[in-house]
């Protein structure tokens, strides 16, 4: 039997057994499916004091002392624990890679580093409260913040220098748009970060589209980069912008750069299911138009065939993807798997059931609701860095999976499960924010159980709700859908709205209508 040949970069454990090491970060599949211990050890040359030696000309002279000493620590913090938790096992050629060998020739992506750096270890996020991240950013209210928002705005100034004199790489564009993102939404401003998404797949799409022979050949050069790298985040970004504001613009022509694979690999399992994702919510939101006609245009336009079509064809393609994951990933128990199948349970559930405008449905998937909890544990341990969630992944994670599932189980206990394992998992991920998701899933649990929407004050976050038994809802009381919004009372005060719609089932004519409903978010003013 050959013998692997032995890893030389990869953790100290495969090293010691001569066996080849995935080298994902911060532990490798080959340990954690294993439960072997996994850390490494980097050589002298890729030290972080041999890094900032390449970035005098940043720090010095120019700079005040004090100044280029926060700017160094900022480095080390991004080396050893910002960068390795926000790359997880999933994208190490990004945030260990690509960033690192760019910022050493470039200060625009230099000062996005320190500024992510410094937003990560002190997240404005976490001091803001969960109502006010809703519709609004953080405020900037401590020193740290207000100088990584100096860096940032160095960066954005350095860049925007680049592109005025015609000297701006693709490359550092869209590696300096993807830390722009992170930098927005560590600050909890989200409508910053979906326009940041839309520039960026803006140029990952026209880098596919060369209009003369020079531009042809530069495509070919960055290609490989812009494939295996770059488009596979913005991808993700898509399908999340898609799910939260149902933008579908830039969705297919990204897939069409990165069409459904075979995987061969835990990322390109990924990367193939995130497209499936993103198609069923088109599915979704062009189902929501199709049930707002009237009955007798329902008979006469015959759209419900093609959306048959789609839906059997998004079935297909979802069972394809489980086939050949399973062949490759049989190991449940590993967290990255779980997260994966998490995913596609919900995926199913809501492929099977989005052309039907009933509610009830969802009861029938009760055991994959449990399914989805059973897989949280360990994906929600595999994001665990240094023994603590990181405060923010630019990935969905868990979020998904377990939003479906409290929202759309109507099982009391499974989905006060969802909403434990909500408030367990990283704070922030990829455009989703756990905390004021989970305060308002909570307020929509309470009204379908009975709650008075005149008297939630007593509910002050997801706990309230978690420690109170509860009941299955019925037809007349589940929510149809839902959406937030914030406004200034007489005082100056913002408060923030649920809307939420109910089926109106007393519509003698047949057509599919609802009711809608408003109520303030508990504690929710500021």
């Amino acid at each position: 039997m050959r013998r692997h040949t032995k890893s030389k970069s990869g953790c100290d454990t495969c090293k010691a057994r001569h066996v080849k090491c995935g080298e994902e970060q911060p532990h490798c599949r080959r340990c954690v499916s294993t439960k072997r211990k996994c850390s490494y050890t980097r050589p002298e040359s890729d030290s972080p004091q041999r890094q900032l030696g390449l970035f005098q000309d940043f720090l010095s002279p120019e700079r005040p002392a004090i100044s280029a000493q926060r700017e160094r620590r900022a480095f080390e913090y991004y080396y050893y624990q910002a960068g390795p938790a926000l790359c997880g096992v999933l994208d190490p050629g990004f945030w260990r890679t690509s960033v690192l060998q760019m910022c050493r020739n470039e200060p625009a992506i230099w000062d996005a580093i320190i500024s992510l750096s410094a937003l990560y270890e002190r997240p404005p996020i976490h001091e803001a409260s969960p109502f006010r991240l809703i519709n609004n950013p953080a405020e900037v209210e401590h020193p740290h913040h207000r100088e990584a928002l100096v860096w940032y705005s160095r960066s954005l100034a350095a860049l925007r220098q680049r592109m005025e004199n015609g000297s701006a790489d693709l490359s550092v564009l869209l590696v300096s748009c993807i830390l722009f993102i992170a930098i927005e939404l560590l600050q909890g401003n989200r409508q910053a970060a979906l326009t940041l998404c839309r520039q960026g797949a803006d140029m990952v799409i026209s880098a596919f589209q060369p209009t003369d022979h020079t531009s042809r050949n530069k495509a070919s050069v960055d290609r490989q980069f812009l494939i295996s790298v770059i488009n596979p985040i913005f991808r993700r970004l898509g399908t999340w912008a898609l799910i939260t504001d149902g933008d579908i613009n830039n969705h297919r022509s990204l897939n069409s750069i990165c069409m459904d694979v075979k995987p061969s690999s835990i990322d390109e399992a990924r990367n193939t299911l995130h497209g499936i994702v993103a198609d069923m919510k088109i599915l979704n939101i062009d189902t929501k138009c199709h049930w707002a006609r009237s009955f007798e245009e329902l008979i006469r336009d015959g759209l419900g065939l093609i959306l048959i079509e789609r839906q059997r064809d998004l079935k297909d393609r979802l069972n394809h993807w489980l086939k050949s994951f399973a062949s490759l990933f049989p190991d449940e128990h590993d967290g990255n798997t779980a997260l994966l199948l998490m995913t596609y349970t919900s995926v199913l559930i809501e492929i099977e059931t989005c052309l039907c405008h009933d509610q009830m449905l969802y009861d029938s998937y009760e055991a994959e609701f449990a399914q989805i909890i059973h897989y949280a544990p360990a994906a929600i341990a595999s994001t665990r860095y240094n023994g603590s969630q990181p405060p923010f992944l630019l990935e969905t994670g868990v979020f998904l999976p377990l939003f479906i599932t409290a929202l759309k189980c109507r099982a009391p206990q499974i989905r006060r499960q969802a909403l434990q394992f909500l408030h367990e998992a990283p704070p922030a991920q990829g455009l989703f924010m756990c905390r004021p998701a989970a305060h308002a899933v909570a307020v929509i649990v309470e009204l379908e159980e009975g709650g008075n929407p005149a008297d939630l004050d007593w509910m002050q976050g997801p706990g309230d709700l978690i420690s109170k038994s509860g009941f299955v809802p019925p037809a007349e009381s589940r929510i149809w859908d839902f959406s937030v919004s914030s406004d200034k009372d007489s005082q100056g005060m913002t408060q923030k709205w649920l809307h939420y719609r109910l089926r109106d089932f007393g519509n003698p004519n047949g057509d599919i209508r609802f009711i809608q409903h408003t109520v303030l978010f508990p504690g929710a003013q500021s």
